[in-house]
């Protein structure tokens, strides 16, 4: 059994996954700042309704980010914590691209986001795999189709792409919008059924918190 942790943002999750059965639980809530006295209660309490114990997890993932500084900063050290004790396989996926892997069946173009602050947000170029800072104008100019934007897309940020964009902007539901781990646990089981794993002592956050060429 893989544990898989997000702690990205304010809206953390975990999931626990198998190949085979597939996701076995998945806890998504609103920690606010509050991962560290949150994080390893949920675990536990997640654990205990799949009937499982810590002994059962094989593997862990853990989000990479982009986010927030201090929960990404707990959720790699639970996940650190996990894989040492019992020497097991670490995995880190990027947030964005867990975003996008959530929406892959979307007919139109994906563009996953994280509010880094400051008017500014975290993106993938089409099918980029490295995290882009840019301003919603920089992104929007970017755009040429209907794109569905996901992630972090407060009431703010839906009307400054609805006026940069109009019918070009479209976004999930409320409920679709929603960051599920199992999409994290997911493509981290393909990775360590391919036989990877990431070094426990190097693997860290991406933080990227200054700005890096603009998209397009």
């Amino acid at each position: 059994m893989l544990l898989a942790i997000d702690t990205s943002t304010a809206d953390a999750g975990i999931a626990c996954y198998d190949g085979e059965r597939g996701v076995l639980g998945e806890c998504v809530w609103r920690a606010g700042r509050d991962h560290t006295a949150q994080l390893l209660p949920q675990i536990d309490l997640l654990l205990r309704h799949i009937r499982c114990a810590r002994s059962d997890i094989r593997a862990v993932a853990v989000a990479l980010g982009p986010g927030s500084w201090s929960g990404l900063r707990v959720g790699m050290s639970v996940a650190k914590g996990f894989a040492l004790a019992r020497d097991l396989p670490l995995l880190g996926i990027g947030t964005l691209q867990a975003l996008a892997y959530q929406h892959r069946t979307s007919p139109l173009r994906v563009a996953p986001i994280i509010n880094l602050g400051r008017g500014r947000v975290a993106t993938l170029a089409d099918d980029a795999l490295t995290p882009q800072n840019v301003t919603l104008a920089e992104l929007a100019a970017s755009v040429s189709e209907p794109t569905l934007f996901c992630g972090d897309i407060d009431a703010e940020t839906q009307t400054t792409l609805r006026r940069l964009l109009h019918d070009r902007a479209r976004f999930p539901s409320p409920a679709a919008n929603t960051r599920h781990p199992a999409y994290l646990a997911e493509l981290a089981w393909r990775r360590l059924s391919a036989g990877e794993r990431d070094a426990i002592a190097t693997l860290e956050p991406l933080y990227l918190g200054q700005p890096t060429k603009t998209v397009g």
